[in-house]
């Protein structure tokens, strides 16, 4: 009886030990204090930051945010993006300090400082503050499942109602599907549970969405060591199956990943970050986002251990942040940007650019954004350009890239656009562009040109399907006509020559 009397003191002393977790400091921001602070600072800065709910979490219906700080924030301008991801796991949150530290920065400097208003008014730069608020709340607030070891976020993985740490949560950094069904981690109670089918997680959603829409150059995903060494950051990839690198990523992006280590001092004065390859083995962000759009994905390891005390809270997130303003300068340069456009529409294109030599075009295709906007990174050199709309493509041989700025490519489908939206519906067409008149006709058809006062100026019939191009006709004002079988289009135009 005794040592059963023993044994159970043994017991409630090792879980009352085992409940009495550290102090955060109070420098790290709670969730709350998070959307309290971006809330305040958007509403000072009404035109350079645009605050946007990306999703809700699944348990606790907590709201997802995403703030972008440019020149123009409301609008949806043809600029190159940058997404910033913290918080993806709930015990690692250095991440978000440093992403309110440079909020906090771009807006307090761009009135008066060149460089900050020189980022802003060229690039939309995206962040994710805290990518899982339900973990984040278990690792920051008091209560009963107050923990610092948590992970995961809240998914009832038991559909029994009540929140268990032994077998809920998913892994929001192993919930994408690039090599989904060979990552065999299936058991719910592992911290790096994957859930039940890629982007099942709101948390993966979102930032599935956010890349998909803007199709950013640079998505950088900051994490604080747990079983890899920190002050570290990785860039895409080396893949193990093949003993290689892989080639959209080396060397460019090595590059990149070596200018943003060398910029970015750790926690101990004068010493830097290094920067390796990551392994293509895992369904995570940062692979998942490289594999699907060609980004320049780099995953970051901040400091070596999760949590701070004191100043050095403040330290890392400062000299991460400037650290950070690396990318910022290197969007600026050293990269290809193609702009796709159909004239006669004037409509963007979302065109296909194959870089020879660099695109791996057995991945998704690498497409320009919905402003026909396409910006990579690469390494000083000449690349021979493929830009493709469907059936036609245009080749740029022996395009330079330069150390001092980007490379510009300005590639034109006229009609492209009009035909393809005539071919999807099976209508005619009509665009105009140079002084010309141009028909897309699905069968044979009748064309006519009147001028402002109803004259014909042209009929012309055409036997079936086809594209017709009338010769330029004198300034003035116009309108042509497609007379089908059963429908009439027509396009009011003017021509000034």
């Amino acid at each position: 009886m005794k040592n059963s009397i023993s044994l159970l003191l043994i017991i409630l002393f090792s879980v009352a030990a085992l409940s009495q977790v550290p102090e955060i400091d109070p420098r790290y921001h709670t969730y709350d204090e998070v959307l309290s602070e971006i809330d305040s600072i958007a509403a000072a800065n009404p035109s350079i930051c645009y605050v946007e709910t990306v999703g809700v979490t699944g348990v606790d219906s907590l709201p997802i945010i995403a703030i972008k700080i440019s020149d123009n924030a409301s609008l949806d301008e043809d600029e190159s993006a940058v997404l910033i991801v913290a918080g993806q796991h709930a015990r690692e949150p250095a991440g978000t300090e440093v992403v309110m530290w440079l909020i906090k920065y771009l807006v307090t400097n761009y009135p008066a400082n060149p460089i900050v208003r020189m980022w802003l008014d060229s690039l939309q730069i995206w962040f994710i503050p805290v990518d899982n608020p339900e973990g984040r709340q278990l690792v920051m607030m008091p209560g009963p499942m107050h923990t610092l070891h948590w992970r995961k976020n809240k998914r009832d993985n038991d559909l029994n109602g009540v929140f268990d740490t032994l077998f809920d949560g998913v892994d929001p950094n192993r919930n994408y599907p690039y090599r989904w069904s060979e990552f065999t981690d299936t058991n719910i109670s592992s911290e790096y549970y994957k859930g039940p089918h890629p982007f099942s997680e709101p948390e993966s959603r979102v930032v599935k969405e956010l890349v998909e829409r803007f199709l950013p150059t640079a998505v950088i995903d900051l994490h604080s060591p747990d079983s890899i060494g920190g002050n570290k950051l990785w860039f895409c990839w080396w893949d193990p199956d093949v003993g290689r690198y892989h080639m959209e990523g080396y060397p460019h992006y090595q590059q990149v990943g070596n200018g943003l280590a060398r910029n970015t001092m750790t926690e101990i004065t004068g010493t830097y970050y290094t920067c390796a390859a990551s392994y293509n083995t895992k369904p995570k962000l940062q692979t998942w986002v490289y594999w699907k759009t060609g980004a320049c994905a780099i995953l970051m390891e901040i400091t070596n251990k999760c949590f701070w005390h004191g100043d050095t809270v403040d330290t890392i997130a400062a000299r991460v942040g400037r650290g950070l303003f690396y990318i910022f300068d290197r969007m600026l340069v050293q990269g290809l940007v193609v702009h796709a456009f159909d004239s006669w529409a004037g409509v963007p294109l979302r065109a296909q650019v194959i870089i020879d030599g660099v695109t791996d075009t057995t991945f998704p295709p690498r497409l320009c954004d919905r402003h026909g906007r396409y910006h990579r990174f690469l390494a000083v050199g000449t690349y021979d350009i493929t830009v493709r709309y469907n059936y036609r493509q245009r080749i740029f041989p022996g395009v330079p890239i330069v150390s001092t700025m980007n490379t510009y490519l300005s590639v034109d489908f006229p009609g492209a656009y009009v035909a393809e939206s005539a071919e999807e519906t099976h209508d005619a067409a009509i665009g105009v562009r140079s002084g010309k008149i141009h028909f897309f006709v699905p069968e044979p058809a009748v064309l006519k040109i009147i001028d402002i006062s109803g004259r014909e100026i042209l009929r012309k019939r055409v036997s079936g399907y086809g594209r017709v191009s009338i010769p330029p006709v004198k300034s003035g004002v116009y309108i042509a006509f497609v007379f089908l079988n059963n429908k009439v289009f027509a396009k009011k135009f003017v021509i000034v020559k």
